[in-house]
């Protein structure tokens, strides 16, 4: 008999899973899919308006309190993992990846994929890295790291993923091609079947929103009539399959 499925999203910052999966999220949640978000860089002080108090502890309670409420609205079910990472300002100073990784950053992605190999007994889905994050960019590198040995698939960074071209995004999917030795399809999850408002919903996370990031996030959504999500075909028919149930 198969084991139940099971999944886990990989989220570099508190919002990522949300902006990228929201309707995926909770159709699989929804469908009785044990659904495990891990937020990996928690500990903040980013935030995309401003806020009453900017104190690193404050911000990171504050994004974590946010991200309760998104998933307590798609279903109560989801399970939360905060790692307590430092995010790339308070770690080194920088966002965008301009450089290979330094030696700390070797060693973030070593811990990260340590950690996963731990945690994870199903579908791991982590971002594609778009954007040139260096914490989205860390994400991906231990799910590269990892994928001989666990089922993984990718979803698009969002707002970032709007930012780009379409041949920009086939050239950035090659390249990941490449890095894993395999070929990958995409499938777009539709928006039939919806019980939740994403542009409502992404608005919970109130310190990370403003006019310019929602906007593309739902431009992004409607172009595509769903969510995106690349792997090989048969990791995308396990998710079918268990969403068909």
């Amino acid at each position: 008999m198969n084991e139940p499925l099971k999944l886990y999203i990989l989220s570099p910052h508190i919002d990522d899973a949300a902006f990228g999966l929201a309707l995926t999220i909770s159709k699989c949640a929804n469908n009785n899919i044990p659904v495990t978000i891990i937020n990996c860089f928690t500990v903040t002080k980013w935030t995309a308006i401003p806020v009453e108090n900017k104190e690193t502890i404050a911000v990171s309670l504050l994004r974590k309190s946010e991200d309760a409420a998104f998933y307590k609205t798609l279903n109560e079910n989801i399970k939360i993992v905060n790692l307590d990472l430092l995010d790339a300002p308070l770690r080194n100073g920088y966002i965008f990846q301009e450089q290979p990784f330094q030696q700390n950053e070797l060693d973030l992605i070593e811990e990260l994929k340590n950690l996963l190999e731990q945690m994870v007994d199903g579908l791991l889905l982590c971002p594609l890295g778009i954007g040139s994050h260096i914490d989205h960019a860390i994400c991906r590198a231990a799910a590269v790291k990892l994928y001989d040995k666990t089922d993984v698939l990718f979803y698009e960074d969002l707002p970032y993923a709007k930012r780009i071209s379409h041949q920009q995004l086939e050239l950035h999917v090659k390249k990941l091609e490449e890095d894993l030795g395999v070929s990958l399809v995409n499938n777009t999850d539709g928006l039939l079947n919806c019980n939740i408002d994403k542009e409502q919903a992404i608005r919970l996370y109130k310190s990370q929103m403003n006019e310019e990031i929602s906007s593309e996030i739902i431009a992004h959504l409607n172009d595509l009539k769903g969510e995106r999500i690349w792997s090989e075909e048969t990791l995308l028919n396990k998710l079918r399959t268990a969403l068909q149930k």
